[in-house]
């Protein structure tokens, strides 16, 4: 590994991170923030700011970065981003570092869990404006991805910048939208900020947003974040207006950008030739309604069959493009929709898309291979051709897919099992009767577990103790670093964090 190489690409995405958090100093003057936050955000930015531009000092002979160079360029930049962007939260947030690092990492992630509005924490609502615009932005920036940025910024990263582009931008195959990477960046970006400004508009324009929440909803939006300024999130506008308009944009962005980009250019038929696309719309067709016929079955909502469509297709399209936004307590639906609920988090949005999970094209490719497999017990000899799109996929590829997806599987299990040894407050109270001490038990399995899935999966709330109406400030600090970490090799996709621990990394 380039040791100078990568402290000078990192060093550089930290300095964008530091002018980031310096532009919500004059937020915050707008908002009415007193002088002591503005100060304090701006003391914030002056050292990742200042790390930044030392960074740049460094001498590099030639910047081409290799495969493993680019791998260690992201898997760094994003743990030493939610390091720097946690700075604020300490300062002007008033809670520890390891919380400060956990909502950070939460933000950039796209994850949405929260440590504010616990016992130790201040509720969302009491937050500063400009740590509500710095929280937010966290979402945008990490949506899109924080190197994806610095991509078309930062001149100096375009070159050999490919490496850079497939470590950190999600889904099996990447779309190389551009020859010059730079371009492509740029072009990401641009489809971006179009679809955010729409729904921003579309938000002010009801009265119960102001511009600076319908902002902030939309930086967690379109990054299908979920963080919000209310501690009840969505729940706290009671609007049917606002859900549906959220629900479309969760769900765009839920689908792959070069879609978005190749309908803004005129083609609007690319999303229904797409494969993979059709393949996330049926499945989110068929999870509304069978939820909605559950719900209509249990009797919920006074069987009012438009009331029950709207939340349940707004849990829906919320938990599998893993926004994590919420209009009710899901943890008290029905059994099978909190399974079919679980089981969306793992799925997740489309390949190219800033939603987290397994990815919609990753479920296609296995389900081809397994019918593929089948078909081989019948006609041995047979050649078999799978095909995603216009790509024909050869066998390297699909042992990746595979690979890929029992190391997702395994490590949800593997923090599920550490949150069970390391977390104290999962254990039962001393002295209760065993029936009760067995519900309990359950119930600690459940948050463990309901907890790993959704920091794996960049869902936010999970089931039980961090259900949708709870957060993770009760948790233990390493309990929080476990999930941080969880959260992070869920978002670059296990491999990008995990080659850090390989020996050959390292050398030169």
């Amino acid at each position: 590994m380039n040791v100078r190489l990568v402290g000078k690409s990192v060093a550089g995405i930290v300095l964008v991170v530091g002018l980031c958090v310096l532009s919500s100093v004059p937020v915050a003057r707008l908002m009415g923030d007193s002088p002591a936050i503005q100060w304090g955000l701006a003391r914030s930015a002056f050292w990742p700011i200042a790390i930044g531009c030392c960074g740049q000092l460094i001498r590099v002979r030639r910047f081409e970065p290799e495969l493993r160079d680019g791998l260690a360029i992201v898997a760094f930049s994003w743990i030493f981003a939610s390091a720097v962007g946690s700075i604020p939260f300490v300062v002007v947030g008033g809670v520890g570092c390891v919380d400060a690092f956990f909502e950070t990492a939460s933000g950039f992630t796209t994850t949405g869990a929260s440590i504010y509005c616990g016992a130790t924490t201040p509720a969302i609502e009491a937050l500063p404006k400009g740590l509500l615009y710095w929280r937010a932005m966290t979402h945008w920036l990490g949506g899109m991805g924080i190197v994806v940025l610095s991509l078309a910024v930062l001149p100096f990263l375009s070159t050999g910048g490919m490496h850079l582009y497939k470590a950190e931008v999600p889904g099996p195959l990447s779309d190389r939208l551009a020859p010059r990477i730079a371009n492509a960046a740029k072009m990401l970006y641009g489809a971006y900020l179009v679809l955010s400004a729409a729904q921003t508009l579309l938000l002010w324009a009801h009265p119960a947003m102001d511009l600076f929440e319908a902002w902030c909803h939309t930086c967690a939006t379109m990054a299908t974040g979920g963080f919000s300024t209310r501690n009840a999130s969505i729940l706290a506008f009671n609007s049917a207006y606002i859900e549906w308009v959220i629900i479309v944009f969760m769900f765009l962005a839920g689908a792959n950008f070069s879609l978005h980009l190749k309908a803004l250019r005129g083609e609007p038929l690319a999303f229904w030739k797409d494969e993979e696309f059709r393949l996330y719309l049926a499945i989110v067709v068929g999870a509304v309604v069978t939820a909605s016929i559950s719900l209509f079955t249990a009797g919920a909502y006074g069987r009012d069959p438009i009331t029950i469509f709207r939340h349940g297709t707004f849990a829906v399209v919320s938990i599998m493009t893993t926004t994590g936004f919420v209009t009710e307590d899901f943890d008290t639906w029905s059994p099978y929709c909190r399974a079919l609920l679980l089981l969306l988090m793992f799925v997740g949005g489309c390949g190219g898309s800033t939603g987290g999970g397994i990815k919609v094209s990753r479920i296609l490719l296995l389900l081809k291979g397994m019918i593929a497999q089948v078909q081989l017990v019948v006609t041995p000899h047979r050649i078999q051709n799978i095909w995603l799109g216009d790509q024909r996929i050869r066998n390297e590829p699909m042992v990746r897919q595979t690979t890929f997806f029992f190391m997702f599987i395994l490590t949800f299990v593997v923090v599920g099992l550490a949150l069970c040894l390391f977390e104290p407050n999962l254990d039962r109270p001393a002295g209760q009767p065993p029936a009760q001490a067995a519900a309990l038990s359950l119930r600690a399995m459940e948050t463990a577990f309901g907890a790993s899935a959704a920091t794996l999966c960049n869902v936010g709330p999970g089931l039980a103790l961090v259900g949708p109406t709870r957060n993770y400030a009760w948790m233990a600090p390493w309990s929080k670093l476990i999930l941080s970490f969880a959260m992070l090799i869920g978002r670059l996709e296990l491999f990008t964090i995990l080659v850090l621990f390989l020996p050959g990394l390292w050398r030169r």
